[in-house]
């Protein structure tokens, strides 16, 4: 793996090649080093490692663009790379106008340059992976061998890093960073298959701690088998989400509230007559932002893949909605806009509130009836328009009442919008969890949702469970 250090200097040769070529263009190097293992009926089933760099060219000529991308080493095929460019820019002059296109902007210079990857995941050794999963066996090794449990799950692992330059300036830009991320499932094959979830991410290997894994699995079972499984009927409940849970909702709503390409395509929940700047959106004790100096988050990345370089980005503030994020620069240039911050590197933090902190208390404090959901699966946008969406709880969903938990539930589905969800939060919990939030199919590029570790809404609909009705 090519230290990015080095691939500035590459990418700022190549950047001047293209000047003294008359050539208009930038230059993306992304590159990833990923560990990958998983299991599946209480056995390994995967154990990978991939090592990957891309370099994206786009070459511009008035109202023309012509893209390529190419796997490569900068350090042997520089010379390749530099005759690949003047053969692409050769055939831009058959490429289509497009109309709408706005000049290249120069990319952000300056002291941004970033390294801040844990070197033990480059060479990682899939032992240190595969002893998790041979802890869980071990830990419940007489209820895998009676037939009663199985487990499953995934422990991913690895470094990725971007640098960007265009032919408006002269000096490459670079972030480099790391991360892992866990998940093991339990099915209690005896009991209606039910399921136990837990999940965690970081982005330093020594962060990870798989007792916690262990004694979250085991407490969650202990809930399972001492308590009876009741069916819900629809309506409205009031639920307290986990982080998992709420970072899922809020990662949702961020595509269909916080996206400029969707409001200016008004393919999202915002509508333009309704929803500009500084309008009150959602309740009060919502408070949303994008800041990769905050010292809560994960994953602080110093500038964009967009060459934009990234600072304090309030999106809802109290409620407001303060921005938007405008990363895609073909829709900016449909739309005569200017570029900010990179949505696919952001890292949303939702602000913590003063409600309480562990699930203890979280229990103790549920009087009325309440919902406990951890997870939710297979989320859906039913009417854009309107954000409404549906999704159901999986892994562990529980009734809670008297400040006790009374019953475990089949799994519910919630059929709602992101626009009743965030005007009918109760209380935030006053502890921040990390949630990976990663899509690494393509090139790895970690990201997570900041949020509280506990999150109660109020009047939340629900219509319908899991459980299969008897004909009459």
């Amino acid at each position: 793996m090519l230290e990015l250090n080095k691939v500035k200097t590459y990418l700022e040769e190549l950047n001047q090649f293209l000047k003294d070529s008359h050539i208009e263009g930038s230059l993306t190097y992304r590159s990833e080093v990923s560990h990958l293992v998983r299991a599946g009926r209480s056995q390994i089933s995967l154990n990978v490692e991939e090592c990957s760099t891309r370099l994206y060219i786009d070459l511009f000529k008035v109202k023309k663009k012509i893209s390529a991308v190419v796997s490569n080493q900068l350090d042997r095929e520089l010379d390749a790379i530099k005759t690949f460019i003047v053969e692409l820019y050769n055939k831009i002059d058959f490429m289509s106008e497009v109309e709408h296109l706005r000049p290249m902007r120069p990319i952000a210079q300056g002291e941004l340059n970033q390294n801040k990857y844990d070197q033990t995941l480059v060479n990682l050794e899939s032992a240190k992976l595969v002893e998790l999963f041979s802890k869980v066996r071990s830990n419940f090794a007489e209820e895998i061998n009676a037939g009663e449990v199985d487990f499953s799950g995934a422990f991913s692992a690895g470094v990725h890093g971007y640098c960007v330059i265009n032919t408006l300036v002269e000096k490459a830009i670079y972030y480099q960073g790391s991360d892992w991320n866990v998940e093991v499932v339990l099915q209690l094959l005896k009991d209606d298959k039910k399921e136990i979830r837990e999940a965690r991410v970081g982005e330093f290997f020594n962060e990870f701690n798989s007792d916690e894994i262990i004694n979250g699995l085991k407490k969650t079972y202990e809930i399972k088998k001492e308590t009876t499984r009741l069916d819900l009927e629809p309506g409205e409940y009031d639920i307290v989400f986990s982080s998992d849970a709420f970072a899922e909702i809020t990662n949702y709503m961020s595509w269909m509230a916080l996206s400029g390409e969707r409001f200016e395509y008004q393919s999202g929940m915002l509508q333009k007559d309704k929803h500009a700047i500084g309008t009150k959106v959602f309740g009060d004790n919502v408070t949303i932002s994008d800041d990769p100096n905050d010292p809560d988050i994960l994953y602080a990345r110093p500038v964009g893949l967009n060459g934009v370089e990234r600072k304090f980005f309030p999106l809802i503030t109290d409620g407001v909605l303060s921005n938007l994020f405008y990363s895609d620069k073909d829709s900016c240039d449909r739309f005569s806009l200017d570029i900010n911050n990179d949505f696919s590197v952001a890292s949303i933090k939702v602000h913590q509130g003063d409600g309480p902190e562990t699930f203890d208390q979280v229990v103790k404090n549920s009087k009325k009836k309440t919902l406990f959901i951890p997870y939710i699966h297979y989320m859906n946008i039913t009417n854009a328009a309107k954000g409404e969406f549906t999704g159901t709880s999986r892994f562990g969903t529980l009734l809670m009442e008297n400040g006790k938990i009374t019953s475990h539930l089949y799994n519910l589905r919630i059929n709602d919008s992101y626009h009743r969800i965030f005007n009918n939060i109760d209380w935030l919990s006053s502890k921040l969890a990390h949630v990976n939030t990663s899509d690494t199919y393509g090139m790895r590029s970690s990201s997570s949702i900041t949020c509280p570790s506990y999150v109660k809404v109020c009047s939340v609909n629900i219509t319908g469970s899991s459980k299969v009705k008897e004909l009459k």
